[in-house]
């Protein structure tokens, strides 16, 4: 047996015994390559989700100080939401509500809280409950890696016109 005869039979020899390896590799590396993706995939969504609370308040919170006390914040920031999420995300887990703040500390030492009964002061919350909506709830490991719930605050200082 010639050298190149004994080289090639080894190759083939050990092609042989290498069959079926590349399915064993992809078998052990798949699930975690997709646990990596659907992970950088959830969190991407909750950033955005995150994004889109904080943009919803502080619009919430505009409207208020525009209008005055006759504006209904919540819808500002459900209408908010509703333009910016996918129909898949909204509106299953998102909630708000508001405080009247009473002295001009609570409203950070705004010039006028407190003292000027046609001033008010007015926190507004949202919250958004990852287990409740289903879109994120289905993501593989989310009740393990992602937070139960994103929350977004502003408190706004704005002429009562129910006061003048």
């Amino acid at each position: 047996m010639t050298t190149a005869t004994r080289a090639h039979s080894a190759f083939v020899n050990r092609a042989e015994n290498q069959r079926g390896a590349q399915l064993v590799e992809l078998a052990l590396m798949l699930p975690v390559v997709l646990t990596v993706i659907f992970a950088i995939v959830g969190y991407s969504l909750l950033f955005m989700v995150q994004h889109t609370l904080s943009s919803a308040v502080s619009q919430a919170a505009r409207s208020v100080a525009v209008a005055g006390s006759t504006a209904d914040p919540e819808a500002a920031a459900r209408q908010l939401l509703l333009n910016s999420l996918p129909s898949a995300m909204y509106p299953a887990g998102f909630s708000f509500s508001t405080d009247q703040l009473a002295g001009a500390a609570d409203c950070g030492n705004a010039l006028g809280a407190g003292t000027n009964p046609a001033l008010s002061c007015l926190e507004f919350r949202g919250f958004f409950n990852t287990a409740e909506n289903p879109f994120l709830s289905n993501i593989p490991f989310a009740d393990t890696f992602f937070p139960e719930q994103l929350s977004a605050s502003a408190v706004v200082l704005y002429q009562n016109t129910d006061a003048l």
